[in-house]
């Protein structure tokens, strides 16, 4: 399986999260529309990536015949498979710039930490997973 539109996806998504944590908290409240709507463009993108991934890659992965790959794959899944749900939590709250508005520095550092896991993802993916897979 061919890696490029994945990490064309990882490129995407760290420039959105780049942009997202890159706000002040002065300005959460004034730009909380225009936040709520990146995290709606984050979500499209990311949504369809997760799907990609652990609909797809991961469980063909944890059937390869090389035992490093497979064991790899199970670890990730392990370590990372809900990340969706986190997401998916994330995404129903602050969608509504109203929520932002309310208690910024909650959605900051809740933005932070979801950040730090999506980032995290990416840089296991692209130094540990995909290097193995040859493409």
């Amino acid at each position: 399986m061919s890696t490029s539109l994945l990490k064309q996806q990882h490129a995407q998504m760290a420039e959105i999260i780049q942009e997202l944590t890159s706000y002040p908290i002065e300005s959460l409240v004034e730009k909380a529309f225009e936040i709520s709507r990146k995290i709606g463009q984050l979500a499209g993108i990311l949504t369809f990536h997760l799907q990609s991934e652990d609909k797809f890659l991961y469980p063909s992965l944890i059937k390869n015949e090389s035992s490093q790959i497979r064991s790899t794959a199970v670890a990730f899944t392990r370590e990372m498979g809900d990340l969706g749900q986190k997401f998916a939590t994330f995404k129903a709250k602050y969608m509504q710039p109203k929520n932002i508005k309310t208690d910024p520095k909650k959605f900051k550092e809740e933005l932070d930490a979801i950040a730090a896991l999506l980032d995290n993802r990416i840089k296991k993916e692209e130094r540990e997973l995909y290097p193995l897979l040859g493409k």
